[in-house]
């Protein structure tokens, strides 16, 4: 999961928690109504989790998986509150 240089390998990191990110749009757009895509809040998903492979040290005492649910699930959220039109 992890390089030489001791960063995050990407591709690994996807195929991990890919099903993590669907998983929690899946389970964001059983409360939205209907006109919100769970593809939308997937595609929004994995941009937090890109965003959680940069930002995530491994000093701090989180674990990774901790660190990009949360992410994650703010990525998600910041697409619905920018696609709102209120």
């Amino acid at each position: 999961m992890y390089t030489a240089q001791g960063a995050l390998d990407r591709e690994s990191a996807i195929e991990r928690y890919g099903p993590m990110v669907r998983r929690a749009a899946s389970q964001l757009v059983a409360k939205l109504p209907a006109n919100v895509e769970l593809d939308d809040l997937v595609q929004a998903g994995m941009i937090g989790l890109f965003d959680a492979m940069t930002r995530y040290q491994t000093g701090h005492g989180a674990q990774f998986e901790t660190f990009a649910m949360q992410r994650v699930r703010g990525a998600m959220l910041d697409e619905l509150r920018g696609s709102d039109w209120l």
